[in-house]
């Protein structure tokens, strides 16, 4: 007699009361709504507001977050050629402070404008200058008509060496980069007055034509296989690349120079002014694959210009429509008199990127040891974008206070919550030999590179526990 056969026939000896609690494996459905919160959730990673990371401006940002942004300036990080200062760069923006949740931002910059030391009017290193035979142009703008960015140089990005010395130096930058964990997003810089793909204004550099520059975003692609990069404007390469994403530095300028224009790029395509190509536009679901980010346009009145009366509705617009994941180094954050605006801070914290909220959710009422569990969760994602790393998602029973089983839903792709509703469910076996009794019901996802509970659900937080999962529900295991 096989077990299933055993099993059956015991079972219509029994009473019908008996049968019920002894050959049931679960009871009936329970269907608990938790609390929605209100809560921004800044700490949670890949989104909120990006801090500059050298200090002291580090210490200085008001606003908590969950990114560090830091610039690798040619000349600092390999100021003798294969002499490359990691921990130097390191300890200088602050890496030691990406633990948990918060994450590193990397551009890297050629030429930045600005005052220079004495001595040190270059972004490049002295020894590629001097490779390059000093093939590029110095400025200054002070007193320009069309702008005052500062001094600096500009290198001759058409230059041979300059091009066979960039793909080395980023080729070290992936090799030591691209399989560290705190490392986000890096920034496709490079190019350009702070990396930002532009010699404006005129006469202070020449910007290559696409076919060059194309050159220098595959310098990237090749030596960072597994991080997500950033464009700084739609190019036609971008619809070869679904891991290739785009960052917005002129965020709450509404004018026909600001992310009006850079949207339209997006949706519309355009002929670039400056690398003579004309790019088609992307797909309307760009942001499903790849993230948005930025910083705020720089104004007189500071960054809080863009959450006033007149601009506030104009900004969050914007990130809405850019499907802005994070912000910074410029933003709210570092602005030392942000308190004034907290509640409008919030609400962009709270819209951009993603924003999990657990709408309902269904379970047995009781399962027996062996069986099954059936979890079903609804999950509405009321931010503007997905998540955008393939964390599991992890249902799990506690007791007394220590987890006794956990199960990693494997099958289900949290990358795919798009902003509006999801359901998912899940199966959770119970082991044979777990002691019968009461258990809270925990939901999580989980950062499978310290494989600890990472993201704050949107839910009550009394309902969080301190190791991060939320208990949502409680079993009984018979």
């Amino acid at each position: 007699m096989n077990n299933g056969f055993l099993f059956l026939a015991v079972c219509v000896m029994l009473s019908p009361a008996v049968m019920m609690d002894t050959c049931s494996k679960s009871g009936d459905k329970i269907a608990l709504t938790p609390p929605a919160s209100d809560a921004p959730l800044p700490l949670n990673p890949f989104k909120g507001w990006a801090a500059w990371g050298k200090s002291p401006y580090y210490e200085r940002y008001s606003q908590p977050g969950s990114m560090i942004y830091a610039r690798v300036f040619w000349a600092e990080v390999e100021p003798h050629k294969d002499r490359f200062e990691w921990e130097n760069f390191e300890r200088d923006w602050n890496f030691d402070k990406a633990v948990g949740n918060k994450k590193i931002i990397l551009r890297v910059v050629l030429d930045n404008p600005g005052e220079h030391p004495p001595g040190a009017d270059k972004d490049i290193p002295q020894w590629l200058f001097d490779e390059m035979r000093g093939a590029g142009t110095f400025y200054r703008t002070k007193g320009s008509p069309d702008g005052d960015i500062g001094d600096g140089f500009s290198p001759d990005y058409t230059n041979p060496v300059l091009i066979r010395e960039h793909k080395r130096f980023i080729a070290a930058l992936g090799r030591r980069y691209n399989g560290d964990a705190r490392i986000a997003f890096i920034e496709i810089g490079s190019l350009g007055h702070w990396g930002e793909w532009h010699t404006w204004p005129a006469g202070t550099g020449e910007f290559p034509p696409y076919p060059t520059a194309k050159l220098y975003v595959n310098h990237y692609a090749e030596a960072f296989p597994d991080k997500f990069l950033l464009l700084r404007r739609p190019l036609q390469y971008q619809l070869d690349h679904a891991r290739v994403g785009l960052f917005n530095d002129v965020i709450g300028d509404g004018s026909a120079w600001g992310t009006p224009r850079w949207l339209s790029m997006i949706a519309s395509g355009y002929r670039s002014e400056w690398d003579m190509a004309s790019h088609p536009p992307l797909a309307a679901d760009w942001w499903h694959g790849a993230p948005s980010g930025g910083e705020m346009a720089t104004h007189g009145d500071g960054v809080l210009h863009w959450l006033d009366d007149d601009n506030f509705k104009t900004t969050l617009r914007q990130i809405r429509d850019s499907h802005t994941s994070w912000i910074g180094p410029s933003s709210p954050g570092k602005m030392l008199d942000s308190e004034k605006y907290q509640a409008r801070i919030d609400e962009l914290v709270k819209t951009m990127g993603y924003r999990f909220v657990v709408t309902r959710m269904t379970y047995d009422s009781w399962v027996t040891a062996g069986a099954t569990l059936t979890v079903t969760l609804a999950v509405d994602n009321r931010g503007v974008a997905p998540f955008y790393y393939n964390w599991p998602l992890e249902i799990s029973l506690i007791r007394n206070d220590r987890v006794a089983v956990f199960y990693r839903m494997k099958q289900i792709d949290i990358r795919r919550w798009l902003p509006g509703k999801h359901e998912v469910k899940a199966a959770m076996r119970i082991p044979d030999d777990l002691a019968g009794g009461e258990y809270d019901i925990g939901i999580a996802i989980v950062d499978p590179v310290v494989d600890k509970p990472a993201v704050d659900f949107a839910i009550d937080g009394s309902l969080r526990r301190a190791d991060g999962r939320f208990v949502t529900g409680r079993v009984e295991i018979r």
